[in-house]
């Protein structure tokens, strides 16, 4: 990269704006000052975003920067197929991009973080309005949890003190699987990070957190729309149908979900089928109304899960759609994967049909308006990470509870980490104790700083009272050094401590704990 005096503190006055139409304000416009992190998997989502970024960014007065892997004129190329020339900004001067190759064994890479931020520094020229981190992973040295965590630190300081807006782009499917959880521990303290993947023909931007010129935005999803030359813009949420809820909708039931089939059947309103097939094809002839699915022992979860799906794309947004437990209870993962293929709510084994019939008229005119996930099988099979308990190697375990989070990413399981910090001889004895009073759905391991607790499908909320029932009558004297940890990056974070205190390779030994804050 080509060396430029390090310029004074100023923030231009042109503003950075998100490559995306249609996004509301308290996305598009970034903050000056501000570090934010998109990931973006495939190349045909990643250049039309930064392409169009850029040249947001430019018409409205703006100047940028861009460090990338590739060839400048190679993206410059691609860019105008996507419909963005940008070749006159650098022409003019207002756009600069600059190659850094990022081969480990070059001496900037070798000089760790300060060198490599040095270089940045007196790369980047005075009066920047934005700077792209295009690929960003080696910049950010993700393959080593410290250094990663000393180089978003820096980022984040640098550009603050230049007053500029820094976007570094990720794809984590391409990158080993702890440097995605590095990335996620780093995130927490990013302005904003931002996923954007492929899905059913478009795309999906997937909001975890993000503070803008307009302010913060709750998480949510936006479904993105790829145009003829690669364009992206938002979809508007969808509407509602307009022919409305009325309330002469029917109640398909399968038989078994049902206590007392007789009585039911004596409203004309509602109507009993045999099994899935036949509950699909009612829905499909349903302007509203409700059909309630069985889950029993005669009713694998895979099958119940695409007759779900299958009933959600045929029905109208007008139809509820019950799940009743039936003789078998769902663990609450399963809930959660039910509920996001389409379920409008379960209804509990202890319930009788009087029950059944209260919460059908309580959703009754509600309509069911977001997407379903475009990967069922992925849904299933973060529904199934449940586990019998068992104690575990600590290289074991973390390869686990890394393999976990990968497959309930963007399905939003509930996961808990619980540290309980004491002696590896209490925490061996409170390991064995809670495997005895036959803790569900959990994994254990013990290490110098005592023992990890992995909870599948538990949110956090929930955790310290199972840990009660796990360590019974010791709970009371070691539940003033129990620590949880419920959201993706607090328990990434958690992983590269737990990895610091057992020393393990690829230069993961080195973090220590004053890098993490203390969640619970």
């Amino acid at each position: 990269m080509t060396a430029v005096a390090s310029p004074p503190v100023s923030a231009p006055s042109a503003r950075s704006t998100v490559g995306i139409r249609g996004l509301p304000p308290a996305l598009s416009t970034l903050a000056a000052g501000q570090f934010y992190a998109v990931e973006v998997d495939s190349q045909t989502l990643r250049l039309p975003l930064l392409a169009q970024t850029l040249r947001d960014t430019l018409n409205g007065g703006g100047a940028c920067t861009v460090i990338m892997p590739g060839d400048p004129v190679a993206f410059l190329a691609k860019a105008r197929l996507c419909g963005a020339d940008l070749d006159r900004f650098e022409r003019g001067g207002s756009l600069n991009l600059l190659r850094q190759r990022s081969d480990p064994m070059l001496p900037v890479f070798r000089g760790g973080p300060a060198a490599l931020l040095d270089v940045i520094d007196r790369s980047v020229p005075p009066g920047r309005t934005l700077v792209v981190l295009e690929q960003a992973e080696p910049l950010l040295f993700l393959s080593d949890p410290a250094q990663a965590a000393e180089a978003g630190e820096g980022l984040r300081r640098w550009a603050a003190r230049r007053g500029v807006a820094v976007l570094a782009t990720f794809s984590p499917t391409a990158r080993p699987q702890r440097e995605f959880l590095t990335l996620r521990a780093a995130a927490e303290d990013f302005a904003g990070l931002l996923i954007v993947r492929e899905h059913d023909g478009g795309a999906r931007l997937d909001v975890r957190h993000w503070f803008a010129t307009a302010g913060s935005s709750q998480r949510c999803s936006i479904s993105i729309r790829q145009g003829v030359a690669g364009e992206l813009s938002a979809e508007p949420p969808p509407e509602l149908p307009a022919s409305g809820y009325d309330d002469t909708g029917q109640v398909v039931c399968i038989e078994t979900s049902v206590d007392d089939p007789v009585a039911a059947v004596r409203d004309a309103s509602w109507s009993l089928v045999k099994g899935h097939a036949e509950a699909i094809e009612a829905g499909r002839r349903m302007p509203n109304g409700a059909i309630v699915l069985t889950f029993d022992r005669a009713t694998s979860l895979r099958s119940l899960c695409h007759a779900l799906v299958s009933l959600r794309r045929a029905a109208a947004p007008w139809v509820a759609l019950l799940v009743r437990e039936r003789g078998l209870r769902l663990r609450l993962a399963q809930q959660v994967a039910l509920t996001r293929l389409g379920a409008s709510t379960i209804v509990p084994e202890t319930a009788d049909d009087a029950a059944l019939a209260q919460a059908i008229r309580a959703l009754a005119g509600s309509a069911f308006m977001r997407p379903v996930p475009d990967d069922i099988e992925a849904t299933i099979a973060a529904a199934g990470t449940a586990a019998s308990p068992q104690l575990l190697v600590t290289r074991t375990f973390r390869e686990m509870v890394t393999e976990v989070l990968l497959v309930s990413d963007g399905i939003e399981l509930p996961h808990s980490l619980v540290h309980l910090a004491c002696d590896p001889a209490k925490a061996q004895q409170l390991g064995t104790l809670a495997l005895q009073r036959k803790i569900r759905d959990a994994a254990m391991t013990v290490d110098p700083t005592g023992l990890w607790l992995f909870l599948f499908g538990c949110p956090a909320s929930r955790a310290a009272s199972v840990a009660e029932r796990a360590f019974g009558r010791f709970y009371s004297d070691v539940s003033a050094s129990l620590t949880i940890a419920g959201t993706m990056g607090a328990i990434a974070q958690r992983v590269e401590k737990l990895s610091a205190a057992v020393g393990l390779p690829d230069g993961q030994g080195r973090t220590t704990a004053a890098r993490f804050r203390s969640e619970g």
